[in-house]
C-alpha cells in the first residue's frame, strides 16, 4: 500500500471524526438547552414577544423566532458547517482512495 493511500485513509477518518464530534457537541447543546423557556420569558431578546421555536436535526437547528422577525439560534454557528464539510471531505478522501486503488490495478 502506498503512502498516499494511507494518508487518504487517515484523512477520511479524521474528517469523519471531526464531523461526528461537531454534531455530537451541537446535539448535546440542543438537548440540554432551555432556549425555548429563555426566549418565552424574554431573557434572550426583549424587543418583541416570542412567537415560535424552529427545531430540526438535519441541519441541526434550535431557533427562537420573535414576532418582529428577530431570531436567536441556540446551536453554535460552526456546528453545521463543520459537520457537513467534514462529511463531504471524508467522502472525497474515500472517493479518491477508491479511484487510485482501481487505477493502479
Amino acid at each position: 500500500m502506498t503512502r498516499f493511500r494511507v494518508q487518504l485513509k487517515v484523512c477520511a477518518v479524521l474528517l469523519a471524526v471531526a464531523a461526528v464530534g461537531a454534531y455530537a457537541l451541537g446535539l448535546l447543546d440542543f438537548l440540554v438547552s432551555e432556549a425555548d423557556e429563555a426566549c418565552a420569558r424574554g431573557l434572550v431578546y426583549e424587543g418583541s414577544d416570542f412567537r415560535e421555536m424552529r427545531t430540526g436535526l438535519l441541519p441541526l437547528e434550535n431557533t427562537c423566532v420573535f414576532v418582529d422577525g428577530t431570531t436567536y439560534d441556540d446551536v453554535p454557528p460552526w456546528v453545521n458547517p463543520v459537520f457537513f464539510g467534514g462529511l463531504a471531505g471524508s467522502a472525497a478522501c474515500v472517493a479518491t482512495l477508491v479511484w487510485t486503488t482501481r487505477r493502479t490495478r
